[in-house]
């Protein structure tokens, strides 16, 4: 019997390019997400950009470091899990005493030429840091051992940023969206021709698209094709159901850049659909059979690790009750063969540490 390992994880960010409130544009929904979380007895997996924190404990202490400090504590503390997230725009973003202005830097390849400490490896080793710091001082065995990439991006520089991660014990990667084509002002991600299992190693040296033997664990974001027919329904829900949408007085990195054309252009993506309860023109159908069609996908694999990904900042009312009324028919469908998992729950599972060439990073002590 095929069994799915399913891990609900969020990208606990701020809008990338701007929010009027931290509370409603961050911490306020996450809050809310974590109790719906014990409402239907599932775990999380915080993905957090610890880099907004690094700024923003010099930047603004008690508006946003202390509370986001607080808040990934409370979620470790209650059995979610909390695991690393980099939008390295922040390093050198610069405040006002009021406002964040972001670098025009958004990929940790545009720091490739920078001296340490700030250079792509420092800025990695630094997050990885702040983040066992903060975690483990409300559980002793913590460990950072998952990643995602700001932007789904590795490339240009997969090589340097994977071995990297593995160097500090990471050994799980959930960045790939299988068929995801995406290009905009700031960012340029393809992942078509990943492989056709549903699971790999990925070795620092050698292409995303390569199974290894050992290395990175990928456990991709599930997803299906995005097409004109499929995309209409969508299209149409967009205009017809704006109500639904939370407003949470952000607004993204690249939006102040963005032509007529880049919009025309993304009613008509060539790209794909994710498990996701972002936004407010999605169903619950429509994000289960995005996960059914991933798991069918791989029907010839015995094991599907794969993850659902949302955003915080983009979840008010509407997208909570999507979130709810897919995990109630998700476990309907599958019944035993669905697991709702963490990533530390994935690397004891499958013994990820035996498996990755980061085994002895993995067994020393970290901190």
């Amino acid at each position: 019997m095929q069994r799915i390992k399913l891990m609900l994880s969020y990208d606990h960010e701020l809008s990338l390019g701007g929010a009027e409130s931290y509370d409603l544009n961050l911490f306020e929904p996450t809050q809310q997400l974590l109790e719906l979380a014990k409402e239907l007895q599932v775990p999380l997996v915080l993905f957090s950009d610890i880099w907004s924190a690094i700024r923003f404990r010099d930047w603004d202490p008690d508006r946003f470091y202390n509370p986001y400090r607080a808040q990934l504590q409370q979620a470790t503390a209650d059995g979610h899990d909390v695991q690393l997230h980099i939008h390295p725009h922040w390093v050198d973003s610069t405040y006002d005493g009021e406002t964040f202005q972001p670098s025009k830097r958004y990929k940790l390849a545009d720091f490739r030429n920078d001296p340490p400490p700030t250079d792509l490896r420092g800025i990695i080793r630094r997050g990885f840091e702040e983040m066992t710091e903060i975690c483990r001082s409300v559980k002793e065995d913590y460990r950072c051992i998952a990643y995602r990439g700001g932007g789904y991006n590795l490339e240009p520089e997969a090589e340097t940023i994977l071995s990297t991660l593995l160097e500090l014990g990471i050994v799980l990667d959930s960045t790939i969206v299988k068929g995801m084509q995406y290009h905009s002002p700031v960012n340029s991600v393809d992942y078509r021709g990943m492989p056709t299992q549903a699971n790999w190693f990925i070795a620092p040296e050698s292409p995303l698209s390569q199974p290894a033997k050992a290395g990175m664990y990928e456990v991709p974001i599930a997803a299906m094709p995005r097409t004109v027919m499929n995309n209409i329904p969508f299209l149409i829900r967009r205009v017809l159901h704006k109500e639904r949408r939370y407003k949470s007085t952000g607004f993204t990195i690249g939006s102040k850049a963005s032509t007529k054309t880049n919009r025309f252009a993304r009613l008509f993506p060539d790209s794909a659909w994710t498990v996701s309860f972002d936004g407010h023109a999605r169903t619950a159908k429509d994000v289960l059979k995005t996960l059914r069609y991933h798991v069918n996908q791989h029907r010839s694999d015995s094991i599907v690790v794969c993850a659902a990904c949302s955003h915080p900042k983009f979840m008010g009312p509407y997208q909570r009750e999507v979130m709810k009324t897919f995990v109630e028919s998700a476990r309907k469908e599958y019944g035993d063969r669905l697991e709702f998992v963490t990533a530390r729950q994935i690397y004891d599972d499958l013994d990820l540490a035996r498996n990755s060439h980061a085994a002895d990073s993995l067994r020393a002590d970290v901190s």
